[in-house]
Parts: C-alpha cells; sequence; structure tokens
C-alpha cells in the first residue's frame, strides 16, 4: 500500500517521495526491547543473554525458532546464535566447551547502517571458554536482501589456543521433526546432495561439501534457511544436527582445526536468507538476494 501511495505522490513532489521511501524501509532497533524489524523480518534477543535470539520471524511466519534450559547452570543452553565445541557427544571422551552458551553476558547496542553489535563472554559455568567474542548483525531493508541478515563474528582466543574443532555460529530452526532435511553442494560444487537430520542426533559430520553454503529445508511446505560463508582461511565441515532439548534443527557450520589450534582473533561471516517455494526450491543455484 505504501509504494502505491509513493507512486500517487512522486509526480506532485519527487523529493518528498525519496524522504518517504527511506524513512518507511528502513529497519527498526529497539535497544530497549532488543528487537530489529525489518520489511520481511521481526528479531529479539533475550534481556539478559546478549547473544540469545529467542524469537524469530520471517515473512508474517509465527515464531521459527526455539530455546531449551538444561540442568547444570542458569539460563538456556540452547538457542539461535550458539557456539560451542562438542566433541564425541554420546561418549565418555566427550569434550564440551561454551563459546557462546552456558553463562554468556555482556552487551548489545544498536549501531549506524541497520546494524546491531553484541560483546559477550561465556564464564562461570560448564565448559565455559571465557573468551571475548563479537558478534555484529546486519539487517537489509527493502528487495531480496530483506529476506536476510548477516553475522560477522569475532573470537579472541589470545595466546591460548582451542585445539578442537568448534562450530562459530548455530542457526536453530523449530520444530525439527519438519526441518528434517539439509541440501548442500558436494566438495566440487557440481553435485547437490541432501542429507536426513534426523538420524544426527549426536551431529554428523559431512566432508563432501565445499565449504560454501547449505539450506535447513522443511520438505513438506518448501520453507527453510539458507547458511551462506563469506570466504575465510579456515577450512571447514557441514554438522548436520538436531537437538531435543529446544527440539531444533541446529545444523551449522564446523571450524576445522588449523595446526597448533585456534590462536589469536579469528573471524566468521555468514549470512542467513530464508526462503519458500515462491523464491527458491533446493537448486545449486541461490535465490536473489542471499
Amino acid at each position: 500500500m505504501f509504494r502505491r501511495e509513493i507512486g500517487g505522490i512522486i509526480t506532485i513532489v519527487a523529493l518528498l517521495s525519496v524522504v518517504i521511501v527511506s524513512t518507511a524501509f528502513a529497519a527498526t532497533i529497539d535497544s530497549t526491547l532488543r528487537t530489529v524489524t525489518t520489511p520481511q523480518l521481526d528479531v529479539a534477543w533475550d534481556p539478559s543473554n546478549p547473544e540469545e535470539i529467542v524469537d524469530l520471524r520471517w515473512n508474517g511466519s509465527p515464531d521459527l525458532t526455539a530455546t531449551a534450559a538444561i540442568s547444570g547452570c542458569p539460563g538456556d543452553l540452547e538457542y539461535f546464535g550458539n557456539s560451542w565445541v562438542s566433541q564425541d557427544e554420546g561418549t565418555p571422551s566427550f569434550v564440551f566447551v561454551s563459546l557462546v552458551g552456558w553463562g554468556t553476558s555482556g552487551t548489545w547496542a544498536a549501531k549506524g547502517g541497520s546494524q546491531v553489535k553484541v560483546n559477550s563472554a561465556s564464564t562461570g559455568c560448564y565448559g565455559s571458554a571465557g573468551i571475548p567474542v563479537e558478534s555484529t548483525y546486519k539487517f537489509f531493508d527493502h528487495g531480496p536482501a530483506a529476506n536476510r541478515f548477516r553475522v560477522a563474528r569475532k573470537f579472541d582466543f589470545r595466546a591460548m589456543p582451542l585445539n578442537y574443532d568448534f562450530r562459530p555460529y548455530i542457526p536453530r530452526l523449530s520444530p525439527m521433526n519438519e526441518y528434517t532435511q539439509v541440501w548442500h553442494p558436494d566438495a566440487t560444487g557440481s553435485s547437490f546432495l541432501v542429507e536426513d537430520s534426523t538420524v544426527c542426533d549426536f551431529g554428523c559430520r559431512v566432508d563432501d561439501w565445499n565449504g560454501e553454503w547449505f539450506a535447513i529445508h522443511n520438505p513438506s511446505n518448501g520453507k527453510g534457511l539458507i547458511v551462506k560463508r563469506a570466504a575465510s582461511p579456515y577450512g571447514a565441515a557441514l554438522w548436520v544436527d538436531q537437538d531435543s532439548a529446544s527440539y531444533t534443527n541446529a545444523s551449522s557450520v564446523l571450524l576445522l582445526k588449523p595446526v597448533g589450534g585456534f590462536t589469536g582473533k579469528v573471524n566468521e561471516v555468514e549470512n542467513f536468507c530464508f526462503y519458500d517455494s515462491t523464491l527458491w526450491t533446493p537448486s545449486l543455484s541461490l535465490p536473489s538476494g542471499c
């Protein structure tokens, strides 16, 4: 409706119509409530944990994510935005390190250019890494790009190496019994493969992947989320996973440990693109704006 009204005004006062367009389609960020609203997205963070996304809606959908608290530490462990090491889960050799999860606290602030910046650290809980983490979210106001947001996450390991593979950003789509497929290119980028996440309760590492993007897909309604990485010096595998506590598909990128472990500052940039069958059906060609 707003566009039609602008179209009616544009022949009368062209300059005024430009101002209206800029105002109407800008992302709205509420620093008090910790929410972001764009033409296609509504995102809300927890009032205590600045990294925890508690509500995520796209194109008028119900909430697409879920969280879970697990005994052992106050607050939620599982949420959209986690980062951790989870190695050999379900075995006596299980290793868990929380970079973003239990015990995470810090600051949440609106920045210019439709951005949100979070500075945090996980401390005081089982597996807490205690390292500084910076997450910068970028939202988009119009066109096909309005279906996505970008996260640039920086980890400061300083001189203490992390000697494990880790997941830099874990998205979660709910419910996991509907988001059951993970589509991705193979290692050459020439074939298209699908993984069944229902068989990956403790996670499945997929190395036949070119490291560029994957899609968490709901085959019953054709909706899902594409996760697209920016170029990175770090090798990566695809981690296909379901977490029963939050009842979410938690498939994500797995950064592979370099020789000597992760040290100093490690950056990961990922774009999160929402779609339905009118925008994209799983294929090697990504939708416009992603």
